[in-house]
This record gives structure tokens, sequence and C-alpha cells, in this order.
């Protein structure tokens, strides 16, 4: 099969860009040829993957958008036949349309600007770019723009059929798939060592927060509920990892709520495996994400997830076997009960054994197979005779 893959960065850095790196990878490995479309490449392309990189990169982020998907649509034309053009971001022109980023209407309401004071967001949501997007999204959603659109949550499909009137039958649900090779339980020792490292004591309980952009991920609520904890829990730290553009403002308020020598601050890291490894229980109260990988990355991992209902990962949850979902909007002291739970646990063993297997039954082949299960939906419904499987 010969498949365009449209997205504006190939990485393995990122939600999404670990998604469009793993299907590529997979589809290259069963002999498909594989094109990709982007902006940029930030990590080595995978044997069999060819890639198209736009020529030039056009300042500002609106015209940017607007420029990529105009390059994209111009670029994929140029190189056909493909058997599916399928885009994993917001352009416009392609077979399969993935909203990754879940629907960007819902995002605007609940979780842009929550660093920005709360009488200045409503106009955020308002400027160019971000109408642009929504623009964007109508154009890619109606009915005649995509054959197929796919989301990684039942939390995310119910949304877009309810806010776009979207007949449900062409809305299907792919779970994410991770790497359960890279993402997986220490071995014996293993955790010692990681903790020594990062100048941690042995005997800490430790918990994970992990993403880009802590207010919309709940950097907030996990400090307060890191503060209601602590008097009686003095082994306690939170170790705190990702990129945000504010690091003064989150190292305040931990100095606020007297709870910095509690936090580290580890900043960007590209060995996230390393810090699950290290850690007893990942906690991402977010704001809003269809579906966080780092949920099911931990869960590979060995670790139970404290996350929010605003969260479509939390779906794979099992309530007192794999995490706990705690009600959205987020309330710190629902964060510190999950968290205090999951810490007293008497058999950890059995958790992270239960944890992990329940992050086996989402492997990148299985995400890839259905994937190429709705490929050859598009291609009949074409009128070309379906490929045959491989």
């Amino acid at each position: 099969m010969r498949v365009a893959i449209v997205f504006k960065r190939f990485a393995d850095t990122g939600g999404s860009e670990r998604q469009v790196a793993l299907l590529a990878r997979q589809l290259a490995a069963r002999g498909d040829d594989v094109h990709v479309f982007c902006a940029s490449v930030r990590s080595a392309l995978p044997a069999g993957v060819t890639a198209h990189v736009m020529p030039r990169l056009v300042p500002g982020r609106t015209l940017g958008l607007l420029a990529f998907s105009a390059w994209a649509r111009r670029a994929v034309a140029r190189h056909e036949p493909f058997d599916v053009r399928h885009a994993f971001g917001r352009t416009v022109g392609q077979d399969v349309y993935r909203l990754g980023g879940g629907c960007h209407r819902t995002y605007l309401e609940h979780a842009h600007a929550l660093d920005r004071p709360a009488w200045l967001r409503p106009l955020l949501r308002r400027l160019p770019y971000q109408v642009v997007k929504v623009r964007i999204e109508e154009r890619a959603l109606a009915p005649a723009a995509a054959r197929r659109i796919i989301t990684n949550s039942s939390m995310t499909r119910d949304d877009l059929v309810f806010r776009y009137g979207l007949d449900p039958a062409r809305v299907h649900v792919v779970p994410n798939g991770t790497d359960l090779a890279r993402f997986r339980p220490p071995v014996a020792g293993e955790r010692e060592e990681l903790r020594r490292e990062l100048g941690l004591p042995a005997d800490a309980e430790v918990a994970l927060f992990l993403g880009t952009g802590f207010a919309r991920k709940g950097l907030e609520p996990t400090l307060r509920a890191l503060a209601r904890l602590a008097p009686a829990r003095p082994r306690l730290l939170l170790l705190v990892a990702g990129r945000d553009r504010r690091p003064a403002h989150w190292q305040a308020l931990a100095t606020a709520l007297r709870v910095a020598d509690r936090v580290r601050f580890l900043g960007p890291r590209g060995d996230p495996e390393r810090l699950y490894r290290a850690a007893d229980v990942f906690v991402l109260p977010t704001a809003y994400d269809p579906a966080a990988n780092s949920t099911l990355e931990a869960l590979a991992s060995g670790l139970p997830v404290v996350t929010s209902a605003a969260n479509g990962a939390g779906e794979i949850l099992r309530e007192g076997r794999h995490g706990t979902v705690v009600p959205a909007p987020v309330h710190p002291g629902d964060v510190a009960d999950a968290l205090a739970a999951w810490l007293e646990r008497a058999d950890r063993p059995a958790v992270a054994a239960a944890c992990r297997a329940r992050a086996e039954e989402f492997p990148a082949e299985d995400s890839c197979a259905a994937m190429l299960e709705i490929y050859r939906e598009v291609v009949a419904a074409r009128g070309a005779a379906p490929p045959e499987a491989r």
C-alpha cells in the first residue's frame, strides 16, 4: 500500500509525534511505501520511509499553519498516486483525519491559556491563530472533506459527534499504542540506581508529573495535593518533568505552598522511560487531554495512574486496579486522596503487574492494524479493490 502521512513534525518526542513515528515504522516494516509530508524532521527516519519537507518555513503561527496546510495538499498531489492520504494535524484534503489533539473548540473552552488571567482568556480564544485552527477543523470534518475520522478515545468521539453533528459511522476510535519495549517496569536494582542518579533517597515515596504546558496538565492541583499530604508523609517527593514557559512561576508556587524541598523540577527530558521506572505513582490531573500518551506509558512501566475525567485515556483504567480518575474540574483534595490511597497499597508488585498487563492490551501493532483496516475501507469506498492483507 502507498500511504501519505501529513503532520508538521516528524519526531520521537511529543504525543502525536510518537504516534506518527510508530505508525510510519510499523507500515514500513510491513513493506508499505510510506511518505511523510512535514515541516521538520527531528529524528531518524525508519527504513522504508520517505520524508518530503516543506522547503521554507513561513514566519508567524497563523500564516505558518495556513501555509503548511496548503503546501501539504499540493505536495501530496505532486507525488500521487497514493492509496490513502492520512492527516494527523490540522490540514485539509486528506482521506483520513486523525484528531490526536481532540476537538479544538473543546480545548479552547476548557484548557486554553490557563496560565493567563481569567479575564484575558476569552480574548485569547479569538486570536486569528485560534480562529484559523477552528475553521480548518470545521472544513476537515465537513461531510465531503474526510472519508474517515479517527479519534483516540470515546470521550473525543462523543464530543465531535455532539459538536459537529457527525455521522457516528464516520468516526472510529483507535486507542493509542505504546512502545512496550521502551516503556517497561524496572528490573531488579534498576529503580534504586535511577534514584541515586536523580539524587532521590532509596526509600522515598515518588510521584511523577510529566507533560508539556504545566497549567493545562494540572501541576497546580498536583502541588496543592502535595502540600496537603506533606505533613503526614515525610518521605513523599514529586518529580516534575517537561517543558513550560513559566518555570519560575511554578517554583514560586512550590515555595509559597512550603513544598519546594519536596519537588524536583527536571525540565524537558529525552528519557521519560527512566523517570517512570524511578517513580511509585504517576499523576496527571489534566484540564483537557483527548488521550494522554503518558497514561499508557506509565501503565506500561508498572505505575498506577491518578488522572482526571478530562483525560480520555482514563477510559482504560479500572478503578482500584490500574489507577484513579478524579472528577473534572479537578480539586486538590481528590488528587491528594487518590495519591495517598495508591502509596499506601501493600500489594505494589501485584499492582505493577496489573498495570503492565493492561498496557500490553494496547501495543503499537494493534493501533497500526486498526489503521490498516480503516485504510482498506477508504480504498474500497473509492471504488478500488481493497489491497490484500499481507
